[in-house]
């Protein structure tokens, strides 16, 4: 069975054979392990940044052909304000 966060941090405290800097150490690395950073997982990364570089591409391209449809529609009322 697994000792918890506290007991092991109680169980280091207790121990008499350990000198007050390695008890700071091992409190140290053991607070490194249970609140430090995690695993980072390149491959989720770099499926997200694909997802969020997709949904920028789709947001360009939407707004290219929205521009285009603005020029059209100008060019459209222009030629029908000389008649």
């Amino acid at each position: 069975m697994a000792l918890t966060y506290q007991q092991q941090i109680a169980a280091i405290k207790a121990d008499k054979n350990l000198s007050d800097d390695e008890k700071a150490r091992l409190k140290s690395q053991l607070a490194d392990q249970e609140y430090g950073a995690k695993s980072f997982d390149i491959n989720q990364f770099s499926d997200l940044l694909g997802r969020l570089e997709g949904s920028k591409m789709r947001q360009q391209r939407q707004k290219s052909v929205e521009g285009r449809r603005d020029i059209f529609s100008q060019g459209l009322a222009g030629m029908m304000s000389n008649f």
